[in-house]
């Protein structure tokens, strides 16, 4: 093959490995727009059709890291190939389930899928990417949850209405197994994927250097952070004159974030993605007292966006740094495993966290609570650019 037929042929792959990331998230979400209809026609309590949204996201909470390292043993394109085989049957089973046995039964089923996916699909897309590509590949992969979210809703308010819930999340899984079928074809006309179990498994090397657990720290407080912002953003909106724009038009910022740090990393090293992530800390400290801390309709709406887009630089310049962490590159699988179950604990943290605070302190205390979030990760993201910027000088030094 050719140079150029390959990179042609590498770009669709990775394109097609993204755009599967984004019906990945989906099928988080699909749910969250049927809440309703699950307690309305189906009869689950209200608490119970929660569990069926919020289920695949506690085994990342659970599974994650124990997820990286057998996925750094499996081989990232072979775990993407059987993730996608559990995760399609679980999506069948949920669009036809009508009991609540089956309906758990079907999101446990794609849980496990979407767990191997989350770290599976990140450490194939680092495998194939070029190494100057591999940041701003990484940036846009970190917002496959909010984009998830976005495709989700939108096919959910045109296909509900007409096809009903059934066919809605029928859709929403074959739309996912025919991106992953596609990707999967392209991936086997590439050469240099790692298709085969690897000779060796990815073990703890690499994986709990200072600054991998660093950098999983960080990305626990950033989704502590910003699962607190986006989980209560609508209660406040309620409040009369607190916001001029919509919730969901502040959340849609986010990957503009993701999109912007892209830009910014291409060509980059780990040193530039850590600093970046600093600063959009910084950026999301100061946003935050602004929307809620200060006071005024203007302030809250600036602050509001602005934190939703340097949420989203903080998490696209965490997640492309990873890979350049690592001792050995078997050992990424492992690396994002580590900074996913941070991120995962935290989502579950963050919502009662959140909620205590609202309720002792009220929206000021919540902005106060967002600000400090932020300056912790500046705080923990130091000792690493120190680090860095001590290493780049040595290099120099004749």
């Amino acid at each position: 093959m050719s140079a150029i037929a390959d990179r042609s042929l590498r770009l669709t792959a990775i394109a097609l490995l993204l755009l599967t990331g984004v019906f990945t998230g989906a099928q988080l979400a699909k749910t969250a727009p049927l809440i309703g209809w699950y307690v309305e026609d189906l009869g689950l309590t209200l608490v119970e059709a929660g569990w069926v949204t919020a289920l695949i996201g506690i085994f990342v909470a659970l599974a994650a890291l124990p997820a990286g390292f057998a996925i750094a043993r499996m081989g990232p394109h072979r775990s993407f190939v059987v993730a996608s085989a559990i995760i399609v049957p679980g999506g069948l089973v949920l669009a036809a389930a009508t009991e609540p046995p089956m309906i758990f039964g079907a999101r446990v089923l794609e849980g496990a899928g979407y767990v191997i996916l989350c770290i599976g699909l990140p450490s194939l897309l680092t495998a194939i990417s070029p190494p100057q590509w591999r940041g701003p590949v990484l940036a846009v992969w970190s917002g496959f949850v909010p984009l998830g979210y976005a495709a989700s809703d939108l096919l959910a308010g045109l296909l509900v209405p007409v096809f009903g819930e059934p066919a809605y999340l029928l859709t929403m899984t074959v739309l996912f197994a025919l991106l992953a079928l596609a990707a999967n074809m392209a991936l086997r006309r590439l050469t240099g994927v790692p298709v085969e179990t690897a000779k060796k498994a990815g073990g703890a090397s690499g994986v709990f250097s200072l600054p991998v657990i660093i950098v999983a720290l960080a990305f626990g407080i950033f989704v502590l952070q910003s699962v607190a912002l986006f989980t209560f953003l609508p209660t406040f909106a309620a409040v009369p004159g607190a916001l001029l724009l919509a919730p969901a038009f502040v959340a849609l910022a986010t990957p503009l974030g993701n999109a912007l740090a892209g830009v910014l990393v291409a060509g980059r090293a780990a040193a530039f993605m850590v600093g970046l992530a600093l600063v959009a800390f910084a950026v999301t400290a100061i946003a935050a007292f602004a929307a809620f801390v200060s006071g005024g309709i203007w302030p809250a709406s600036m602050g509001a966006v602005t934190m939703a887009i340097a949420s989203g630089v903080v998490a696209s310049a965490l997640f492309a740094a990873t890979p350049f962490l690592v001792t050995r590159g078997e050992a990424v699988p492992a690396a994002i495993g580590l900074v996913s179950q941070a991120g995962g604990l935290a989502t579950l943290a963050s919502p009662p966290l959140a909620a205590f605070i609202i309720e002792r302190a009220g929206w000021a205390g919540y902005g106060w609570f967002l600000t400090l979030s932020g300056l912790a990760g500046v705080v923990v993201l130091v000792p690493l650019v120190l680090r860095s910027l001590s290493e780049a000088a040595r290099r120099r030094a004749p």
